[in-house]
């Protein structure tokens, strides 16, 4: 039964009179032969998406809401998408309406297959499309035709939108409006058994006004033979069988393995394939991690020794911290690295003492060779740094609380008295020579003759990571280049320390960390012409180097 919208919308409350008024704004026309009502949005599956259900979001969307920016499907991992739309009915299927956006994450490329289950991103890349359609840069519905003779019977519709306008800068895909033109016709059930006879039984075709005597002669027929001939549904068409092949098919390709294929290494596991958020992974790492994680970047710095200043009438001790030309040597992103983070390089090393690596990496910044650089993370894209920004004290606020991570003081090999504090053996009663040892370290114990890994016993003490939390700043001098801070921190005189704003505590306030940022602008205002002239000088003299080693 082919059907179409029309007696939906035939009557409007008033008459149509030639000349009386005009309706070209109407949207019935867009409806009547919309395939919105026929749409089995709750079996709707979409791979690769951002955010869960989008992909059903944009179809739900009706067509006087086709212009609404929200909601959006947005690709996750890349620019790939893999969306299969389930029809209540056989479908007829004339047009597409989809709407994306005059960026580069405008989908380009569109394959669609038809009747096709389980479909994922390796099989979608494989097997060959029913029809590839190329679509447009705009911000406009597109109505996109389709061969007609090619989609005549779609229950199940797969578009694969293979890569986007960005060609291969631009990860992410996004389609705000998603729709369907066709005819459809209503499934009926179709029969499951049917029984041929080897011939035909009067009995069973009675009419009215014959005699008994065809009955007794039906008696005398031969008796029927029954063929059960088992028809498919016609919702099962296009189903995976469900007996095991004739020929030994069992690998992953025929989809005898219960795991999906490991195409995509990205998609593995997604919340967008049915399952709940991951609790685990590094888009929930950093999730857990983000109250916790800085606004800023932090410093290197040297430390000098201690000393006290007054407070008032109180004497309070603190640490000289000293900044010897700290600057930003790059960022970290989330979309390249996994994570926010600025990389700050301390102090100056001759160049004879780099490596060669490492002197094409501060070639193509414009930067001297640092003596250290450090990694400090940050909560978001906001907390990163123009590259070659120089950070002085002032970059930290008088009052502010800071975290001060650095090695401790290396103390050499020590026994299990001074590393684990043990009380050692006794003075006398028979002990000769074993006043200061472990004794036994308990082979026998728990899982068998062995010590178990982790043992306290002696060995080098010291000279590993420490972090002491929640100091105050006391005092910053940018013609000195010193920051103090309250208490003692790890490690000897001349230890390379990082300082950053305290994680436990209230960030600095909003209106130091505009200023400070504000401050670093104007200094140094050419930065990214300056990043920008290194690279290109770096690239030539790289082409130089090249041209030089052929020659030899």
């Amino acid at each position: 039964m082919s059907h179409h919208c029309h007696d939906e919308y035939d009557h409007h409350g008033h008459s149509h009179h030639d000349g009386e008024h005009d309706h070209s704004d109407d949207i019935t026309p867009a409806l009547q032969s919309s395939l919105y009502e026929q749409i089995n949005f709750d079996e709707i599956t979409t791979l690769n998406e951002a955010r869960r259900d989008a992909g059903k979001a944009i179809v739900k969307k009706t067509w006087a809401e086709r212009l609404s920016p929200q909601p959006e499907l947005e690709s996750d991992a890349d620019e790939q998408l893999l969306m299969t739309v389930p029809f209540s009915a056989q479908v007829k299927l004339h047009s597409i309406l989809i709407r994306t956006s005059p960026s580069p994450s405008a989908p380009k490329t569109l394959h669609l297959f038809v009747n096709r289950d389980n479909m994922d991103f390796s099989a979608a890349e494989e097997e060959t499309p029913v029809q590839v359609i190329e679509l447009s840069q705009t911000s406009e519905v597109q109505e996109i035709p389709v061969k007609r003779a090619l989609f005549g019977s779609v229950q199940r519709l797969v578009l694969f939108f293979v890569d986007n306008f960005g060609d291969g800068d631009e990860d992410v895909s996004r389609i705000s409006y998603l729709g369907f033109k066709g005819e459809w016709t209503r499934l009926g059930k179709a029969p499951t058994n049917i029984i041929y006879e080897a011939a035909a039984q009067p009995g069973d075709h009675k009419v009215k006004g014959t005699s008994t005597h065809t009955e007794t002669t039906a008696s005398s027929m031969p008796p029927r033979i029954p063929i059960r001939v088992a028809l498919p549904r016609l919702a099962a068409v296009n189903r995976p069988a469900l007996l095991l092949p004739h020929i030994p098919q069992r690998g992953i390709k025929y989809g005898w393995s219960t795991a999906p294929p490991r195409s995509k290494h990205k998609r593995f596991n997604q919340p967008n394939s049915g399952l709940p958020a991951l609790t685990t992974g590094p888009a929930a790492a950093l999730k857990r991690r983000e109250n916790t994680t800085p606004l800023r970047t932090g410093v290197l710095a040297i430390k000098k020794g201690m000393t006290s200043i007054f407070q008032g009438k109180t004497r309070v001790a603190c640490t000289v911290l000293q900044l010897d030309q700290v600057q930003v040597v790059a960022n970290k992103t989330r979309e390249k690295h996994g994570y926010w983070a600025v990389q700050v390089g301390l102090g100056a090393r001759q160049g004879r003492n780099v490596t060669s690596p490492m002197l094409g990496y501060y070639e193509a910044k414009g930067i001297a060779p640092k003596a250290e650089l450090a990694e400090f993370k940050v909560r978001g894209e906001e907390g990163l740094l123009p590259v070659g920004a120089q950070l002085l004290p002032d970059w930290f606020q008088l009052g502010q609380h800071v975290d001060v991570r650095a090695r401790s003081r290396g103390m050499g090999f020590a026994g299990g008295m001074k590393r684990h504090g043990f009380a050692g053996q006794e003075a006398s009663h028979g002990n000769s020579k074993n006043h200061r040892t472990i004794g036994s370290t308990g082979p026998s114990q728990g899982s068998g003759s062995r010590v178990l890994p982790g043992k306290k016993m002696p060995g080098r003490m010291g000279n590993e990571f420490r972090t002491v939390q929640n100091l105050k700043v006391l005092k910053v001098d940018n013609e000195l280049g010193v920051v103090l801070v309250s208490g003692p921190i790890p490690g000897p005189k001349g230890r390379i320390v990082r300082l950053q704003d305290a994680k436990k505590r209230k960030a600095p306030a909003l209106q130091h960390r505009d200023k400070a940022r504000e401050e670093l602008s104007q200094r140094q205002p050419d930065l990214q012409q300056r990043l920008e002239q290194a690279r290109l000088r770096h690239l030539d003299m790289q082409a130089q180097r090249r041209a030089h080693m052929a020659e030899l």
